[in-house]
């Protein structure tokens, strides 16, 4: 109720200021009336959608609280992020299997230097999978 006392009060203000300044308010009539309109759509969401309204400000307010992209993408969304890219961490993995070693020359690896290569390369045959890689050194991909 008291919003629409509310109105009714900025209606009467709008009708009063016309009625002694019609020349300055000529402009703005369709402003107000869509003001109007926005107005009362307004009053009825919240009347009478609350349920609508609760749920419409309660994931504005959750996705607020979270960035939408992040530098750190694993993090920020790991189920997504691992649904999308289920291989995203394939050299840590195969790296821990082989020990963290070169698979040819049975160096240690750090991990920044270690590099992906096929055991039985693509043009001779090999498979494009996981049991056909291998973490090698910088030194051994390049021979």
């Amino acid at each position: 109720m008291n919003s629409f006392i509310t109105l009714f009060i900025i209606c009467v203000i709008y009708y009063t200021i016309y009625k002694y300044y019609p020349e300055k308010l000529i402009d703005y009539h369709n402003y107000f009336f869509i003001f109007i309109g926005i107005y009362l759509v307004a009053i009825y969401m919240f009347s009478y959608e609350t349920q609508f309204m609760y749920n419409l400000f309660k994931n504005i307010h959750d996705t607020t609280r979270q960035p939408l992209y992040s530098f750190n993408a694993s993090q920020s969304n790991s189920e997504f992020f691992h649904e999308q890219n289920p291989n995203h961490n394939i050299k840590n993995h195969i790296s821990q299997q082989q020990g963290q070693r070169c698979a040819q020359c049975n160096n240690f690896l750090i991990q920044s230097d270690s590099l992906l290569k096929y055991k039985i390369p693509l043009q001779n045959g090999g498979q494009n999978n996981i049991s056909n890689l291998m973490i090698v050194c910088p030194t051994c991909f390049n021979f």
